[in-house]
């Protein structure tokens, strides 16, 4: 249900879940700065600004999601709430899905499964990738992340390195020449995870900046990368919870319809 202009998917009086629109701050990058997707939930969920929040500037928020890429976020409506769920993500209780139209070759790249040394085993499109990395930070103001796989021998990029490791699960969903849909699937997140992770397998997301290739002409300009599901339990009542955003319009053709090949140069962390 749209309350407002939010696009609703789940609530109850513990929390809501929302569909981002693409182009939209999840929350202010600082103190002050407005039109953002929880100014949106402040507006019509007033109760939601005395919550805490990770920072300040988010409150009742337990993750998000870059600017560009839309799909699922999770607010509490309660401290209790917001408190349950940021150790349900802290703990690898929620499982995200998403899904990247991205650029890749003619015949099906990195198949099987990247490991946590960062080889990659034998298998096809049919069977999950998995990839496993640390992330340090790199690139301009350091705003970029560079996977850092088992093996690294670059004491710098060690010392940099999370001390955690991240996991994403990726599946070739359907490929047309050049370009392919993929699925992908975390449950323990980091910043910019799926975009550094995706680029690592030679599948740049389409519109991605920073990891990515442009987007063809004559299809939408945005980045295509969509958070389509989350299932945990219900961090109060502990039932299954499982809740799912349509993908957007956009993606409809990019891959299965073909048009222009998308070109294969971008950046690999």
């Amino acid at each position: 249900m749209d309350v407002g202009a939010l696009r609703v998917q789940y609530e109850d009086a513990h929390l809501i879940i929302v569909d981002k629109q693409a182009g939209l701050h999840t929350a202010p990058l600082r103190a002050g700065e407005g039109g953002t997707l929880i100014d949106l939930v402040v507006g019509s969920y007033p109760e939601v600004a005395g919550l805490p929040g990770i920072k300040p500037v988010e409150p009742g928020l337990v993750h998000r999601l870059d600017r560009d890429t839309s799909g699922l976020v999770v607010v509490a409506r309660t401290a209790g709430a917001f408190e349950a769920l940021r150790r349900l993500f802290a703990s690898g209780g929620a499982r995200k899905d998403y899904v990247a139209a991205c650029a890749c070759t003619d015949e099906p790249a990195a198949e099987g499964g990247a490991t946590g040394d960062g080889t990659v085993g034998g298998g096809s499109d049919a069977r999950p990738l998995r990839v496993q990395s640390r992330f340090a930070p790199y690139g301009p103001g350091r705003t970029m992340v560079r996977p850092v796989m088992a093996g690294e021998k670059s004491r710098k990029l060690l010392d940099a390195a999370t001390t955690e490791t991240y996991e994403t699960e990726v599946r070739v969903t359907a490929r047309a020449g050049e370009r392919a849909l993929l699925a992908a699937t975390l449950t323990r997140g980091f910043r910019h995870q799926v975009r550094a992770h995706l680029a690592f397998l030679e599948f740049p997301i389409l519109g991605d900046a920073l990891y990515g290739v442009p987007v063809p002409p004559g299809f939408s300009q945005r980045m295509y990368l969509h958070a389509r599901l989350i299932s945990m339990s219900h961090p109060i009542t502990g039932l299954p919870l499982v809740v799912e955003a349509p993908l957007p319009p956009e993606f409809d053709g990019i891959v299965v319809l073909g048009g222009p090949a998308a070109g294969r140069k971008g950046h690999r962390p």
